[in-house]
């Protein structure tokens, strides 16, 4: 499947705050430690701020974001569900607990959250921004018609949608549908010429239709965008397997893993490379790392298969 999808959308509030100024500034102070990538002391620092004021709906909003960065999803999402006592019908809430549900796996109830975001949703911006991370919600789960449908209502909305267009095509990709696919995201660079994703994606159309130094180049194009853009060079890296330059895809292969380490798909990439170079004992850890990564939830039983037919 194509690599690069443009996920959940957070939207950002710009809050008035009414309550107490030295609330205020630790909440700004907490901002300001983030920015700087200081997520120890800005939790430290928004924690103060609820504990002066623990009604106003956006410091487990910021809290939660902080956490993420800290710990991963799983104290983000406590911190979520706790603040939805705080008003059960703020939208921003349930798209919040969506996205950190998204990001650990649970799709399910990604979904739930974004059907209860769109529903309390305030005005059909929101509305649609919330129905287009329900739908990238459910391409993580392999629901790619699914995820057609909700794409598709955001685009009657909005038909120059970037993120919409771009993970539409990805969804028309997996479908088998890659005319579409390609019309699209040519839409894209007419609209957006220095959106990478769009060239990532172009890239990985062409290569599964063989057509490999087209791919190459749109993969190059993507590199001067983003020169560390480590799925970029992961696709490259493919491209070059199917060409048989397994030089070339060793090195962009790992180069994206020392980028991006969790990346299960670079790991099944890498995987075919040594299979090929007959180094199948590197072929089955690089299967290994897949599995663990979750290779199966989000692209389905190659590596499974592959560990059975090579790692007995």
């Amino acid at each position: 499947m194509m690599k690069t999808h443009l996920y959940t959308i957070l939207i950002i509030f710009t809050s008035c705050f009414t309550y107490s100024q030295t609330a205020k500034e630790y909440s700004e102070m907490a901002e300001s430690k983030v920015a700087n990538n200081d997520y120890q002391y800005a939790l430290i620092l928004i924690d103060k701020a609820i504990v002066l004021n623990d009604t106003n709906e956006w410091y487990p909003i910021q809290k939660s974001e902080i956490e993420f960065k800290l710990y991963g999803p799983r104290d983000a999402i406590n911190t979520i569900l706790k603040a939805i006592k705080l008003n059960r019908k703020k939208s921003e809430f349930y798209n919040r607990a969506g996205s950190y549900y998204e990001s650990g796996g649970l799709i399910d109830s990604a979904v739930y959250m974004f059907n209860l975001a769109i529903k309390y949703a305030p005005n059909d911006t929101l509305k649609y921004a919330y129905l287009q991370n329900r739908g990238a919600a459910k391409i993580g789960n392999r629901n790619f018609e699914g995820a057609k449908q909700d794409f598709e209502k955001v685009l009657e909305f909005n038909p120059n949608d970037i993120a919409t267009l771009n993970n539409i095509a990805n969804v028309y990709d997996e479908l088998g549908e890659k005319n579409k696919a390609i019309l699209t995201l040519k839409k894209i660079i007419a609209i957006e010429p220095n959106f990478i994703g769009t060239y990532v994606n172009l890239g990985f159309c062409y290569t599964a239709m063989d057509s490999i130094d087209l791919a190459i180049n749109y993969f190059n194009h993507a590199l001067k965008l983003d020169p560390k853009e480590a799925v970029v060079y992961n696709n490259r890296g493919y491209a070059y397997y199917k060409l048989k330059d397994y030089a070339s895809a060793l090195k962009d292969v790992n180069y994206s893993l020392s980028l991006y380490p969790t990346n299960s798909y670079a790991y099944r990439n890498l995987a075919l490379i040594y299979i090929d170079t007959k180094k199948i004992h590197e072929a089955c850890d690089a299967l290994n790392y897949a599995k663990y990564y979750g290779f199966e939830q989000q692209y389905g039983e190659e590596v499974n298969e592959l560990l059975k037919k090579y790692c007995k």
